[in-house]
């Protein structure tokens, strides 16, 4: 029985892995960006410096300057049309202003449903006791809670949360060679996909997002004349494999810099840009856009049934347990092997409660990329 349930295991582990993703290596060029949020930048010197999407808000973090020890600004706005309760709100209306802690340079972010927190990418170290640390926050008040050293060679550029593998992706600062390393749920190395110094345009890199095997973030271009531009990394190749021009449409700017990216729904991204406009104004703007992602129309249509090997696992259970020609040994042996086929078990339904959230993320994004479509086609 539990050598039955380790291949359904490994047939559904298999499935999910292969089902969606990014369709195409260049999936950004071309892309169509919609203005979703549009907020005035606070302080004097400040710049919105990472973002990231929890399942209520979009949240991005204002760096009210590098030489200051004054805090920083967090703003949480409303992803959804219902609040955390569901109250009706107005969808990206501002939902939450903190400002309690000074997060250096706060250059990254990335949430962690199953711990509820954000990880900070601090990218400086103005007091030398943060290099190459990273802060926690809690994800629903957006209090700190405390940090965490990866290293003390480097600082910590970017960072996301890779939640079908439980790890993170984080990219290091010029010190490590502008590197990508995986981390596991502790924050521990465990690979180190090389360094990427000189192979984007640019001489320098902003925060990234994690989408299947794609490593996604914006290079520094920033008054260098090139427009701006946003990177593919593939994981399993270990390289860059596009970087493809961007354009917001922008009217009456000046000078403009893309800096946080994160993944709202399967294929459907949201990028955080500060925009300084001709008469003076100093805004963050948040766009959206969808790239080709392959969808199979399996998910799509995929209904809960009840679990059949769940049910015949338990009649067979019960007919032995009831059998008179068990001895001893015997019983020993079905005891061992019901112990072993129920933590097999365990793993197979939460990793079938994962396909489940997969797939209704995935029926979720179709809905908002058909939206995006008509929108377009208007």
């Amino acid at each position: 029985m539990a050598l039955c349930l380790i291949a359904l295991l490994s047939g559904i582990c298999s499935t999910i892995t292969a089902e969606a993703g990014i369709a195409e290596d260049d999936a950004f060029a071309g892309a169509k960006w919609e203005k979703i949020i549009e907020d005035t930048i606070e302080g004097e010197q400040g710049v919105v410096q990472s973002m990231c999407a929890t399942e209520h808000y979009i949240v991005c973090m204002e760096n009210t300057g590098d030489q200051t020890d004054a805090p920083d600004i967090i703003k949480a706005y409303y992803r959804n049309s219902v609040d955390a309760n569901g109250n009706p709100v107005e969808q990206y209306s501002l939902a939450k202003r903190v400002a309690d802690k000074n997060y250096e340079h706060s250059n990254g972010m990335a949430y962690n449903p199953k711990t509820g927190e954000i990880a900070v990418a601090l990218y400086t170290n103005n007091d030398e006791q943060n290099r190459g640390c990273i802060y926690l926050m809690d994800a629903q008040t957006f209090a700190y809670k405390g940090k965490v050293q990866i290293s003390d060679q480097y600082n910590i550029l970017g960072i996301d949360y890779d939640e079908e593998n439980d790890r993170y992706l984080i990219q290091t600062n010029v010190d490590g060679g502008y590197s990508f390393k995986i981390l596991d749920n502790q924050f521990r190395i465990i690979e180190d996909l090389g360094e990427y110094i000189g192979t984007a345009k640019g001489d320098n890199f902003q925060d990234l997002c994690v989408s299947g095997d794609y490593i996604i973030n914006f290079p520094l271009t920033l008054f260098l004349g090139i427009g701006d531009y946003i990177n593919m990394y593939s994981i399993s190749r270990r390289a860059l494999v596009s970087d493809s021009k961007l354009d917001f449409q922008f009217e009456g700017v000046s000078y403009d810099e893309p800096e946080g990216i994160c993944e709202l729904e399967p294929g459907v991204f949201a990028a955080a840009v500060n925009v300084g406009y001709e008469d003076g104004r100093r805004t963050v703007c948040i766009y959206k856009t969808m790239v080709p992602y392959d969808i199979p129309m399996s998910i799509m249509k995929e209904e809960e049934k009840p679990n059949v090997q769940e049910t015949k696992g338990n009649e067979k259970e019960n007919q032995m347990g009831g059998s008179r020609l068990l001895h001893g040994t015997l019983i020993w042996i079905v005891v061992a092997a019901i112990v072993i086929s129920g933590a097999v078990f365990g793993i197979y339904m939460q990793i079938l409660h994962v396909r489940r959230e997969r797939a209704r993320k995935l029926r979720r994004a179709r809905r908002e990329r058909e939206r995006i479509r008509e929108m377009l086609e208007e």
